[in-house]
């Protein structure tokens, strides 16, 4: 199977490597330059091509990503050609004109399609004519429908939480004080420092709450200006001190800082529903969650108290504040209940295996 997409996206490295691993044969198609990668499964092949060509304008770029994508997928022959992200890799996928061809919508790509018509054209385009569009929630769907897919191509498919490694545990004090930290007294906004996830409000809210909490973010991609500007607003605030930046997380780290947090704060202007909270939900971490449309549908029935207004740091520090200061035994019942709805909607290996079925249906239909 073939995939177009960001390699150095680790949401498209989870996916392929997973199918890699299955023992399918797994080329990444990527002809936008995209920075070397590591972490894909040594078994996938990955493809450059130029996908502007030598007259950098419009027509004559899609005249020649199309021979490109045209040649390179004659030559490969894959069952299932398979993109992620409706814009910029699901444009490529359309062009191709191959079948079946599958497009995953990231969330902001159909959320905020933009209002030129240039963008609306190749969005429905694009998703008019693919043979299946995977979205991770019915807002998403049905956002999916609007842009142009059609009701009987969408399946939802999350693209999941590994809830084997995901799960509550301890973690040791050495790992917490080497990042100058202590279990449960603290905040941890995972996303990345870019005005897209809203820092500036979950900030704002931070600076409202008492001075035995401490924030933690990631500096990994972040934006320079954009943290700048939040560490200047934080210093006002008389804050700054109590805040960690953390530029270059491990696997394992990110891992105890939601296995030890106080509460995981997540809040974008646009989003599906994060995987940063359904990896803390799985490890049995309270969450506080802009009240965007897949977030509400999925969780209001669960925790509505954790729902607040995008921009509203009031709203957002008292539904943080009430998290930080529940009582043991009741912090342990939303933990598990929390763990629970992560386990049967999101997790990644039975989510996969539904894809793979899709996959296998759509080849077997195609031949």
């Amino acid at each position: 199977m073939a995939f177009i997409g960001n390699p150095s996206s680790v949401h498209l490295q989870r996916w392929v490597n997973y199918f890699a691993g299955r023992g399918h044969a797994v080329w990444v198609l990527d002809g936008f330059s995209s920075p070397p990668t590591t972490a894909l499964d040594r078994r996938i092949t990955l493809v450059r091509y130029d996908a502007w060509g030598p007259l950098r304008f419009p027509g004559a770029s899609v005249i020649h990503a199309r021979r490109e994508l045209r040649r390179i997928l004659r030559h490969l022959a894959p069952d299932v050609l398979h993109a992620h992200s409706v814009k910029r890799y699901g444009w490529q996928a359309g062009l191709a004109g191959f079948h079946p061809y599958v497009i995953s919508t990231w969330g902001s790509d159909v959320l905020l399609r933009g209002e030129s018509w240039r963008s609306r054209f190749w969005h429905r385009r694009t998703l008019s004519r693919a043979d299946i569009v995977t979205a991770v929630s019915e807002h998403m769907r049905e956002a999916a429908m609007a842009a142009g897919a059609h009701s009987d191509g969408v399946v939802q498919i999350q693209f999941g939480v590994d809830t084997q490694r995901f799960v509550p545990a301890a973690v040791p004090v050495s790992t917490l004080e080497r990042h100058g930290l202590h279990s449960g007294s603290f905040v941890f906004s995972p996303r990345i420092v870019r005005p897209l996830y809203n820092h500036e409000t979950i900030t704002a809210a931070f600076a409202q709450l008492g001075t035995s909490y401490q924030l933690v973010m990631t500096g990994r991609n972040a934006d320079g200006e954009y943290l700048k500007r939040l560490m200047a607003g934080l210093a006002r605030h008389d804050v700054a001190a109590r805040v960690r930046v953390i530029d270059d997380i491990s696997d394992e780290d990110m891992l105890a800082l939601y296995q030890s947090a106080g509460v995981v704060v997540s809040a974008p202007i646009s989003d599906s529903f994060p995987i940063t909270l359904l990896e803390a939900m799985a490890c049995g971490t309270p969450i506080v969650a802009g009240d965007l449309p897949p977030v509400r549908a999925e969780l209001e029935d669960l925790v509505p108290e954790a729902l607040v207004p995008t921009f509203d740091a009031t709203a957002m520090a008292a539904a943080m504040r009430q998290v930080l200061e529940l009582p043991p035994e009741r912090r342990r019942a939303l933990g598990t209940g929390l763990r629970g709805r992560a386990v049967t909607t999101a997790d990644y290996q039975t989510n996969m295996l539904r894809m793979e079925g899709v996959y296998r249906e759509l080849a077997a239909r195609s031949r």
